[in-house]
């Protein structure tokens, strides 16, 4: 009996060297471990810097996400990620035939009221003035000849050789051939006269209106093409053909940046917004890379806000103020995409 319990006891202290050696092998493997990565990324000391923060890589100009102005279907897109655009140059065109259509028909019209316009200014030709003149003096003479011969006929009434019927017919058509020509002589001098002042205002303002109306279509018509307000490179196409716009959402399509000149755009825990000044050295760093490089704080931002660049600290809070900051680097980084987060250490 005594025998088995020294073998049992024997076996439970075995296992208890066997359990302890594991877990002293699988510490020194965990130290090893820790000292080769702390080789190959040496960590900042803590009193190196004066305070450290998060942040991501952007154009110095800020990268541009670029929304339509008018809601419509995208046909077509002229370019891709990564190419280099001017300022001003078309990125993508709108489905608007439609509105074309439009302004062709308004700008039909609009030639036409100018021509009219033109016309109530210059007047009435010298021939329709010649022939308004002719046609008074022919209805002059006619109206002349028709009053001489009812007063020959009023002369003859006393010996009877024209009767009150014939007299009276003779008269009437006297004073027809006078109204005849006061008509004719009323047209050649409304003629002469040209447009009223008023007349010609209104004609000169239908021509102005629908020149005008011509403009804001073509404005609008404009807004179908979305064109670059810098020159810089493309960094994403964030919608194709066939799909829609969005432009009353403000939905962005493409996204547009300068990289000629990089900056960090770091945020400041509230904790230490007050501690940063522009002309500070900054060192920048990605996690996992052993290079670094350094760069001045260039602005400061003197409205606090929402801490939007998160780190790989699970400790980090994501609700609290922070202060942004830019950083210039001092030499050229290399090839970094805009959005890349990176931390920063201010030195004292």
């Amino acid at each position: 009996m005594a025998a088995r319990d020294n073998k049992a006891g024997r076996g439970r202290r075995r296992r208890w060297w066997v359990a302890g050696g594991a877990a002293a092998c699988l510490l020194l493997l965990t130290m090893m471990i820790q000292m080769q990565q702390s080789a190959a990324e040496p960590a900042a000391l803590p009193d190196r810097h004066r305070l450290t923060a998060s942040g991501r890589i952007d154009a110095a100009g800020e990268a541009r996400y670029l929304a339509a102005e008018i809601d419509a279907r995208i046909e077509r897109t002229f370019v891709r990620p990564g190419d280099q655009v001017a300022a001003g140059q078309p990125l993508l065109a709108l489905a608007c035939a439609d509105m074309a259509a439009d302004l062709a028909a308004m700008r039909a019209g609009a030639a036409a009221a100018a021509a009219q316009s033109r016309l109530v200014l210059a007047g009435p030709r010298p021939e329709a003035l010649a022939q308004a003149e002719a046609m008074a003096a022919a209805a002059a003479s006619r109206a002349s000849d028709a009053h001489l011969q009812w007063q020959r006929s009023l002369a003859l009434r006393a010996s009877g050789f024209v009767s009150e019927l014939r007299l009276s017919a003779l008269e009437a058509d006297a004073l027809a051939r006078k109204a005849e020509h006061e008509a004719a002589a009323m047209a050649a001098r409304t003629l002469h006269n040209g447009a009223r002042h008023d007349e010609r205002r209104a004609a000169l303002a239908a021509a102005q209106g629908a020149q005008a109306n011509v403009a804001a279509l073509a404005a609008r018509l404009g807004k179908c093409q979305l064109r670059s307000p810098v020159a810089g490179t493309v960094l994403k196409l964030l919608r194709r053909e066939g799909e829609f716009s969005g432009g009353s959402s403000g939905t962005p399509l493409v996204v547009v940046g300068d990289l000629s000149r990089l900056i960090v755009r770091a945020e400041i825990a509230d904790r230490d917004a007050a501690l940063v000044r522009t002309g500070m050295v900054a060192e920048i760093w990605v996690d996992g890379q052993p290079q670094r490089w350094t760069g001045k704080v260039i602005e400061t931002s003197a409205l606090m806000g929402r801490k939007t660049a998160r780190s790989l600290d699970p400790s980090d809070r994501f609700d609290r103020d922070i202060r942004e900051v830019l950083v210039a680097f001092d030499r050229p980084p290399p090839d970094m995409p805009v959005g890349l987060r990176v931390n920063i250490g201010l030195l004292p």
